[in-house]
């Protein structure tokens, strides 16, 4: 074929237009499964089919083209730029679009087997063509290549920039850090440590190097962070809680720790201490805090319980299920104002409203609905503190039914009042006249008690007068009548000298009832000055006077210790001398009388005296006739008395400013008991 020309049968890829090459071609690539790769780069394979049409043409135009590859003429032939510059351009463009390699050389095989393939393309053109595309293929591979190159190796200045940064910044924040942080090597040995870390060890940085970090965290701790395993793996652990001994003090601190790869040509890691002491001290403190707390809120006998500002229950306490019998749980979350009565929920939620708008005080009472369906009436306090609402509230239902009937009870007294003012008015009237009635009764009274304390003294100086006046005569009765028994014995035998005996022991007695009689009225008329009175010397007198009678009863009389008081020493020694002399004669006829006399100070400045026997004792509620004058218990052919004496005995005891009472059971003895004043208090 000569130089220059192209046979006519071979034009027909020449005629091709790109249009109708590029639809050819997006068809077969889309038959062969890149669509996808076309329609996100539609535009660029359009231009770029455009252009390779237009390329191809002006190559194949070209005789020296056409020539065999390998044959002695073709040698030099290919000195034309276009389909390498070509290509170059084309690896350029669809490396920028992001496109894959592989997907890129797949898309550029399948546009060189669709001209390769057109039927239109004469046998002449076809080594031309592959030549072509050969050159195209190369170059674009070459610029693919050389374009990954230069990017891996920008890439890579920028990671050795980006790790020499980071170094530095590394550098910079490790020896910054406030928490301790040191570096290790993979047999746990410290590489480097920061000030924190020494500061918290207590020594210098420098003199920690290279010593094993179990020295300063001990084995359990190292154990319990498996540091070196975690750096042989090249793995990380957070957060280990362990106890280290610092400076003679255990601290509680969390050790957390990572893998650096290799660290000075070792494997090596960081370890990071934070010191939590403190925190846990303070949660310790705050959880005995909130346990003490929670027993308080869940011992005390009221509801506490604790609400959201739209009155959701977030706590309530265990006291609800006595006082309401919920469960706490089923009252959590859902609206505090759910149980509260329809009459009173309307102020309830108002007043609820103004805790939180407002800040006033929560205090109301309102009725709640019992799980059993029954009304409670409680009494409910809260404060609002932040979103929330802390508040308690009681049962009051036993408390507002006792008011309620408080109220209908002063209602009814009111009313009462009312009804009886006009008769409290009369009566009123009616007392002014009892009232001066009484007066004229009390100044009548007041002048009968003068009137009888005239008649009483002129009694008593008449008993004593007349006691006396007969004391001479009844002394004469007795000494002629003993004189003629004593002289005539003989004229006075059977029946004569019996009424004579009669009336001799008649007389006597007479004699006797005389005697005591004097004896009671001299406790009034002959008064004495009251002085100190040593009761224990008092006592020995009286045994004295006693000691023959004891002896011959067999009898025993027991004294303790005995205080001195203010007194009529003469009257007080015939207290005791008749409460002794009782004793001794009223004893049962198979024990021997035993009489025990002790004393005692009472409260108020009071002397309590008490004379106890084992004698024949007497009913008790003959207990205070026993203290009037001539009351005898017993007939006198069983024992002797004028029944005279306990009546002198109370006479003195009044006149002493004290009482005498006395106890006994018939069988068990009696107890008679004294209380005087120690002082006496002065007379007016």
């Amino acid at each position: 074929m000569a130089k220059g020309k192209l046979p006519g049968k071979n034009l027909g890829l020449l005629s091709l237009s790109p249009k109708g090459l590029s639809a050819a071609f997006i068809f077969a690539a889309e038959q062969a499964g890149y669509a996808q790769h076309l329609a996100l780069q539609a535009e660029a394979w359009r231009l770029f089919v455009s252009r390779l049409a237009a390329g191809l043409v002006d190559f194949l135009a070209a005789p020296e083209n056409l020539q065999e590859p390998d044959s002695p003429a073709a040698c030099g032939l290919f000195s034309q730029d276009t389909p390498d510059a070509f290509g170059r351009e084309t690896g350029q463009l669809f490396r920028h679009e992001s496109l894959p390699f592989a997907d890129f050389f797949a898309l550029l095989k399948c546009l060189r087997r669709t001209v390769l393939n057109d039927p239109a393309l004469s046998a002449p053109l076809q080594p031309g063509c592959a030549l072509f595309f050969d050159r195209l293929e190369t170059a674009a591979a070459s610029q693919w290549l050389k374009e990954e190159a230069s990017a891996a190796q920008h890439r890579l200045r920028e990671a050795k920039l980006f790790i020499l940064n980071e170094k530095k910044r590394y550098a910079v924040i490790f020896h910054q850090m406030a928490e301790p942080a040191c570096i290790v090597d993979q047999q746990g040995c410290l590489l480097d440590v920061n000030a924190a870390f020494a500061d918290f060890f207590k020594a210098r940085g420098e003199t920690l190097l290279g010593k094993p970090c179990a020295l300063l965290f001990g084995p359990e701790a190292c154990k319990a962070c498996s540091l070196e395993k975690n750096l042989a793996e090249r793995g990380s652990f957070a957060n280990i809680e362990v106890a280290l001994p610092v400076a003679g003090e255990i601290r509680t601190v969390l050790i957390s720790g990572s893998s650096l790869g290799r660290v000075r040509g070792v494997p090596g890691g960081i370890v990071i201490l934070q010191d939590v002491s403190a925190q846990r001290r303070i949660a310790q403190a705050l959880r005995e805090s909130e346990e003490q707390f929670r027993s308080l809120v869940e011992n005390v006998p009221d509801v506490t319980w604790r609400a959201d500002a739209e009155g959701n229950l977030v706590y309530v306490s265990p006291n609800v299920r006595r006082i309401c019998g919920y469960e706490p749980d089923e009252l959590l979350g859902q609206s505090r104002f759910s149980r509260v009565h329809p009459e009173d929920i309307e102020e309830v939620r108002k007043r609820y409203g103004l805790l939180f708008a407002k800040g006033r005080e929560f205090s109301l009472r309102y009725r709640l609905r019992h799980k059993n369906g029954k009304w409670l009436w409680v009494h409910d306090r809260a404060r609002a503190i932040g979103d929330y609402a802390n508040g308690v509230f009681a049962d009051i239902t036993r408390l507002q039914k006792m008011e309620k009937e408080l109220q209908e009870y002063r209602d009814w007294l009111e009313d009462l009042v009312d009804e009886r003012a006009q008769e409290v008015k009369a009566v009123n009237a009616q007392l002014l006249l009892e009232v001066a009635e009484r007066q004229q009764a009390q100044q009548e009274l007041e002048r009968l008690a003068a009137s009888l304390r005239r008649s009483n003294a002129e009694l008593e100086q008449f008993a004593h007068v007349a006691s006396h006046d007969m004391k001479e005569p009844l002394l004469l009765i007795v000494a002629f009548a003993e004189r003629l028994l004593a002289r005539w014995p003989e004229k006075f035998e059977g029946k004569a000298g019996e009424y004579f005996g009669r009336i001799l022991k008649a007389a006597r007695q007479l004699q006797e009832l005389v005697d005591d009689i004097l004896q009671l009225s001299k406790v009034r008329s002959c008064e004495r000055p009251f002085g100190m009175v040593v009761l224990d010397d008092l006592l020995r007198e009286v045994m004295g006077d006693f000691e023959e009678r004891i002896r011959q009863a067999q009898g025993n009389v027991g004294v303790g210790t005995l205080a001195a008081i203010e007194g009529d020493k003469s009257q007080l020694r015939q207290l005791f001398q008749n409460l002794i002399a009782n004793a001794l004669k009223y004893r049962q006829a198979d024990l021997p009388p035993v009489v025990e006399v002790k004393g005692r100070k009472l409260p108020g400045k009071i002397y309590e005296i008490t004379v106890q026997d084992n004698g024949i004792g007497f009913e008790e509620r003959n207990a205070e006739r026993i203290f009037q004058p001539f009351v005898r218990l017993h007939g006198r052919h069983e024992y002797e008395g004028t029944g005279i004496g306990l009546a002198t005995c109370e006479k003195i005891v009044a006149r002493h400013g004290g009482r005498i009472t006395a106890k006994s059971s018939p069988g068990e003895g009696s107890i008679f008991i004294i209380q005087l004043p120690l002082i006496q208090r002065k007379r007016k």
